[in-house]
């Protein structure tokens, strides 16, 4: 008799910073019976050169945010394939390295409506399966973006610069 596959999904992002919507999605898939494990893929170079956070810090911070949890692992892959945020490349590599693996890549359905931007997403539909989760207004996962974070804090933590050590305002 044949051993069943392991199932995994994949979550990337650019994680930058990771946030509550993450959070809510990666609890809800490690709550599936289908679930095996949920694989955190922090992208190392943004497909569209968007700015990032060191590579190293938000893996780091995945790693305070999605563990311990025995059904998640927060990986580095981007780092060591560089596969220059295409994720159908990553996809190509994770499925020659564990072809007794069944994959499967989750998003939010803001990021599922941006599939036309993607590299080779004919490619990733045919490779693994999909698991869309609604985003926004009335969606049970919390409606947050990276980039109002990423406001937010600038707003907090001012730096000034007066050609004397840069140091925030306020840490509140």
């Amino acid at each position: 008799m044949r051993e069943a596959k392991k199932k995994i999904v994949l979550f990337g992002g650019s994680f930058n910073p990771p946030h509550a919507g993450h959070v809510a999605i990666v609890k809800n898939l490690v709550r599936r019976k289908s679930v095996d494990q949920v694989w955190v893929l922090p992208v190392f170079t943004h497909r569209f050169r968007k700015k990032l956070f060191p590579f190293a810090d938000r893996i780091k911070l995945c790693r305070k945010v999605f563990l311990p949890n025995p059904k998640v692992r927060v990986r580095d892959d981007e780092r060591k394939v560089r596969t220059g945020g295409k994720s159908c490349r990553l996809i190509g590599y994770l499925k020659r390295k564990y072809p007794h693996y069944r994959f499967s890549l989750a998003m939010g359905s803001d990021v599922y409506r941006q599939r036309h931007s993607w590299y080779r997403f004919d490619l990733i539909e045919k490779e693994v399966g999909l698991i869309v989760f609604p985003r926004g207004k009335g969606s049970p996962i919390p409606d947050v973006a990276s980039r109002n974070i990423r406001k937010e804090m600038k707003k907090k933590y001012l730096i000034k610069t007066s050609g004397r050590r840069l140091s925030p305002q306020s840490v509140q």
